[in-house]
């Protein structure tokens, strides 16, 4: 997954395996979003959970 920083413009991406846990943690907090950081600035960007949701595909579906 492919984002840009709001406040530095620098492309970064987050791993398959940075997203699931992403996941598990807004889910968990039964948040909106989740904050990524970026590496050069280290800013925080929030990330909504449908974004988050669509990236992670059929994968990372909470169980029912």
């Amino acid at each position: 997954m492919q984002l840009r920083c709001y406040r530095c413009g620098n492309s970064f991406a987050l791993s398959q395996v940075e997203i699931t846990a992403a996941l598990e943690a807004v889910r968990a907090a039964g948040g909106s979003h989740y904050d990524a950081r970026c590496p050069r600035c280290r800013t925080t960007n929030k990330v909504p959970l449908p974004q988050l949701e669509k990236a992670a595909g059929t994968t990372a579906k909470p169980a029912a």
